[in-house]
């Protein structure tokens, strides 16, 4: 009966964070965010407030997620969020706050979302005015983050393009590589990893798992493309491919290896590209 109580006050509190944080997001795009815009500065400024402000939104989300005991985030490997500027960042997607971990930790991050969101009324006015890239139009999609890397930006990119459900092989799509291939850019690979899986595609919001979630946030050393497998020459759709391959290899074994911590590996340090 105990543990029924803590699954219905988390499954609560979870609905709490939701309502409260979409209010106040819909109350900010109508006061805050006009603010933000009028005050002096460039574009480019005024972009960067926007993205500060919406960075500093997630941080207090997740110390709300955190405080009433629904889950809380745990981040490795922070030293290569110095390295970060420039590269492209593959994340893995299990879960719903995916997003708001990294912009949490990356705040003039550039990112990928979904045409949805620029429909939404909660959200649609910050995302339109932190210049966030929508995949609403694919033909220019590729474009936009080839661009955002090529003027030394940090893009964040998940390759499942949804969040793949618990126990389910990864499928990256090939939409990150063939950007990573295009702008030669290095690659920060990141491993999210939520246990026990929570506010995943197809359980409801209130459904909460049996105890508080962990949500790991795990940063690795940045890659250059050759180190991917990827050598110099190749025709961009078979470097794509195959970087593709790598990458999707690369997280099943670091996932293994996480979820089998005993298990002798050296994985998690050696280079992702195998031919």
């Amino acid at each position: 009966m105990l543990a029924r109580l803590d699954c219905w006050r988390r499954a609560l509190g979870t609905g709490l964070c939701i309502a409260i944080y979409a209010g106040l997001s819909l109350i900010a795009s109508f006061t805050l965010l006009p603010l933000l815009q009028l005050w002096p500065g460039s574009a480019a400024q005024r972009q960067h407030r926007v993205r500060r402000v919406v960075s500093g939104s997630f941080r207090m989300l997740l110390a709300f997620v955190a405080g009433l005991g629904v889950g809380r985030v745990e981040v490795q490997g922070r030293e290569w969020l110095e390295h970060a500027e420039g590269k492209l960042l593959i994340a893995t997607h299990p879960m719903y706050l995916d997003m708001v971990a990294l912009l949490a930790l990356l705040p003039q991050a550039d990112c990928v979302v979904k045409g949805a969101m620029l429909r939404n009324p909660m959200y649609r006015r910050f995302v339109a005015a932190a210049g966030y890239i929508s995949n609403a139009d694919p033909a220019r999609l590729a474009e936009e983050c080839v661009q955002a890397l090529q003027h030394g930006r940090t893009l964040v990119m998940f390759p499942e393009g949804t969040r793949t459900e618990p126990g389910q092989d990864w499928h990256f799509r090939r939409g990150a590589a063939q950007v990573a291939v295009r702008s030669g850019c290095q690659i920060l690979p990141v491993l999210i990893y939520c246990d026990p899986p929570a506010l995943f595609k197809s359980k409801p919001w209130h459904q909460a798992p049996h105890r508080s979630w962990r949500l790991l946030v795990k940063f690795y050393p940045p890659q250059a493309l050759d180190a991917l497998g990827v050598q110099p020459g190749l025709p961009h759709a078979v470097a794509a491919r195959r970087l593709n391959r790598n990458l999707e290899n690369f997280f099943k074994q670091q996932l293994a290896a996480h979820e089998q911590p005993d298990r002798r590996t050296a994985a998690a340090h050696h280079h992702l590209a195998r031919s």
